[in-house]
């Protein structure tokens, strides 16, 4: 990604991840180390170091900001920028692949894609 995401994209970013890690319902080390991974891609200014403390800041402010599944999905139509958009879906189907996709973490992949415009088998092809 060249340009880095806006601070509301952040936020969206974090709101969205907080939600599939929630409706995962647990996270596996396998998509802990996808989560650290997606987070220091897009949060390029953060050393690797501090990407646990700034992962947890984002998740809290993002948590602030949107409080309930309506609100986390209006933060994602507000997004408008292809490629924040196309960085934000490639992070949580990477964290979602990273261990077996859930019906309810596919439904929200499936409503991002249809509302971002996103061309999933695109996404689909494993990472070299």
């Amino acid at each position: 990604m060249t340009d880095p995401l806006t601070e509301t994209e952040r936020l969206t970013f974090g709101a969205l991840l907080r939600t599939l890690i929630r409706l995962d319902g647990f996270t596996t080390p396998e998509e802990q180390t996808a989560v650290y991974r997606v987070a220091a891609e897009l949060l390029p200014e953060t050393p690797e170091a501090d990407i646990p403390d700034a992962l947890a800041a984002l998740f809290e402010r993002s948590a602030e900001r949107y409080q309930d599944d309506e609100s986390v999905r209006a933060a994602a139509e507000a997004v408008t920028r292809t490629e924040a958009r196309d960085a934000i879906y490639g992070a949580l189907y990477e964290v979602s692949a990273a261990g077996t996709i859930t019906l309810a973490e596919s439904s929200l992949l499936d409503w991002l894609a249809a509302r971002w415009e996103i061309n999933e088998s695109v996404v689909d092809a494993p990472a070299g």
